[in-house]
């Protein structure tokens, strides 16, 4: 018989360099803890690859299977953040928003009670993530309400800075914000190019 003891999923966020840790309401199997982490993380991998109609269906079977293995919010709502990043590269923007606003609230709730205040918060990767939303729709007024001064963070998916306190913005949109021109130039390849609109043009 496996051994039980109260699940701790760990989370690598490789733009910080370390490992979050998070505690998990109830007891389970190790098996099924394990299993559902290396699930994580291939849907990752295969979002990562551009896999994105196998990554969505395994995010959504995720949803299912966390909270009824007793992983709490917060460790859901990082696979909401997750899903809701395929659904806005899938163009489903309505499902990715709603995801993204869940996620959102739990993450801010718990950069709150943790005392988080950096700009690299989970909080401030998901508010970004819904920002990039905004964009796809063409609504950069909103876009930019979403980043507000002071939670902005780099709009480069895969920048790996970790200070935030100069940014610069898109000078086109003036909605998406860049730590250096490499990542701007990045993101502009990968993302922005399809949706970047002039500061004026209406939504």
């Amino acid at each position: 018989m496996p051994y039980h003891y109260p699940k701790i999923e760990v989370i690598m966020a490789s733009a910080m360099g370390y490992s979050h840790m998070r505690a998990v309401s109830r007891e389970d199997s190790a098996q099924e803890y394990l299993r559902l982490v290396h699930e994580s993380n291939a849907a990752q991998e295969l979002s990562k690859r551009g896999q994105l109609d196998e990554a969505e269906r395994r995010y959504r079977k995720l949803l299912v299977e966390k909270p009824a293995a007793g992983f709490d919010d917060v460790a859901v709502a990082l696979t909401k953040h997750h899903l809701g990043e395929v659904l806005r590269r899938r163009g489903k923007l309505d499902e990715a928003e709603a995801l993204l606003k869940e996620a959102l609230a739990v993450r801010e709730r718990h950069d709150r009670a943790a005392k988080i205040a950096v700009a690299l918060s989970d909080s401030n990767i998901t508010r970004d993530e819904l920002a990039k939303v905004y964009e796809a729709r063409g609504d950069c007024a909103l876009a930019l309400a979403t980043r507000v001064p002071g939670k902005r963070i780099c709009g480069n998916g895969d920048c790996q800075q970790l200070d935030y306190s100069e940014l610069h913005a898109c000078s086109r949109c003036r909605c998406v914000f860049y730590c250096s021109k490499g990542c701007q130039r990045a993101d502009w390849k990968a993302r922005h190019r399809a949706v970047c609109q002039p500061a004026d043009a209406a939504p």
